[in-house]
């Protein structure tokens, strides 16, 4: 007889137990990021009506209106453990579009610092995504979502290039930088040169998750990404307050681009 699966706790106020949110009043259509990419007034400036859904934790959500429609804005824990918890959340609660908007590392030649990613695909070397299904299940945008950041893109004139975004499940030795101790494990340093050498544009440790957990939920899903740091010669640190403001509304513009469609198709 097949082993059930355990039962997670439900709060007894019927909220969902890490966010702590309710399917009323819920945007189907989030933005994801982190504090340390994109602090909340890059978006706030540009939004109106701002409401504060929770703050609970690791984790905050605010929704707010642009140009007409009520979106929303998670503030996650750095990897993919965080994000995930919150996608799983999300899901159960019906949210039907769910975008990255954050920093990056530039790996690819002829990448510089400010430049903005349009994603088409992830390099899955993030881990924790295996305990949901095996490494061979492809970490690919919504084409729809993709659309969408193309449109928003080339109606601000926003110079940008499509790529694959490598996300790894640690920061130092998974991005192919030096620990405290040196290069522990050569094979881990061999696997990112090689996902250099095959055409990883850049580097995180978010996009495949969300990319992965979007397509699994039937969840449109995708990432817009600047690029903070060269990881070749380890010039710049974070995303400037113009990149990211401009990150910050072109997030928005592809979400109110986006048309929910039905079909899984579509995806």
């Amino acid at each position: 007889m097949a082993l059930q699966p355990f039962k997670a706790t439900v709060p007894q106020d019927g909220k969902s137990w890490w966010l702590r949110l309710e399917k009323e009043n819920l945007p189907e259509k989030f933005i994801f990021t982190l504090l340390l990419d994109m602090e909340p007034e890059h978006f706030f400036h540009q939004m109106r009506d701002i409401r504060t859904l929770s703050q609970f934790g690791e984790y905050a959500v605010y929704s707010g209106e642009f140009e007409g429609e009520r979106l929303g804005l998670l503030y996650h824990g750095s990897g993919s453990f965080s994000v995930s918890t919150a996608i799983d959340e999300l899901a159960a609660l019906g949210v039907k579009a769910i975008l990255r908007v954050g920093n990056s590392g530039g790996m690819a030649e002829g990448l510089h610092i400010g430049d903005i990613i349009v994603c088409s695909g992830g390099i899955r070397e993030d881990r924790i995504m295996q305990d949901y299904v095996p490494v061979e299940y492809p970490a690919i945008p919504s084409r729809l979502m993709v659309e969408a950041e193309i449109s928003a893109c080339e109606a601000t004139g926003t110079v940008f290039q499509e790529g694959l975004t490598l996300s790894v499940g640690t920061m130092y030795p998974g991005s192919g930088f030096e620990t405290a101790r040196g290069v522990f494990d050569q094979t881990v340093l061999d696997r990112v040169h090689l996902w250099k050498r095959v055409g990883a544009s850049n580097v995180d440790i978010e996009t495949t998750t969300v990319l992965t957990m979007t397509r699994l939920f039937d969840i449109h899903g995708g990432a817009l990404l600047g690029i903070g740091n060269d990881t070749a010669s380890g010039e710049g640190e974070f995303l400037s307050d113009e990149v990211r403001d401009r990150m910050a509304y072109l997030g928005m513009r592809s979400l109110r681009n986006l048309k929910l469609a039905e079909r899984r198709d579509s995806l």
